[in-house]
């Protein structure tokens, strides 16, 4: 589970990206389940208590609590790897204070670095997301291919464009 809220609203608006390339007609729907789903991810999950079938066609009701769940993971892999950048980024600088604050002559003076990670994942980081949002699939007792779609969709989400799967 995301460990703050704001980490929700991410997994909350990935899923949405993700539902508008698969199911549009949901999107209305979203903030509700996603309310249910954190409240209990296993209950929104668990097809015996929801009344509905797990597959991808007349008989799935819903896709939204299956893209939430494979969304999580997802994004807590994105923001432990931007507050890594963050970290790496603002190190110089946290060396700079703490000379100051210890009265230590700076040998090289730099100007203070601004954290900057990224615009955009590199295609080692595209290809976890990938293999995070399928292997989660999987775990929720999808098929390969019910999997392979929700990765598709939650990568696609994530970058904003199709992403090619990794041979397999």
């Amino acid at each position: 589970m995301p460990r703050h809220e704001s980490e929700q609203t991410v997994v909350v608006e990935l899923t949405a990206a993700a539902l508008d390339r698969v199911a549009p007609d949901e999107l209305v729907l979203l903030d509700e389940t996603a309310e249910e789903y954190f409240a209990d991810p296993q209950a929104v999950l668990d097809p015996r208590r929801r009344d509905e079938a797990v597959g991808f066609g007349a008989e799935f009701a819903m896709i939204a609590p299956y893209l939430l769940a494979v969304a999580t993971p997802v994004v807590a892999f994105l923001f432990e790897t931007v507050s890594s950048a963050a970290q790496d980024a603002t190190r110089p600088a946290l060396v700079r204070a703490v000379r100051r604050l210890l009265r230590l002559r700076d040998e090289k003076p730099e100007e203070d670095a601004a954290v900057t990670a990224g615009d955009s994942l590199t295609v080692d980081q595209i290809q976890r997301v990938r293999e995070i949002a399928y292997g989660r699939a999987l775990a929720l007792g999808l098929s390969a291919p019910q999997s392979d779609m929700l990765a598709d969709a939650i990568a696609g989400g994530a970058l904003g464009s199709a992403v090619t799967r990794p041979p397999p």
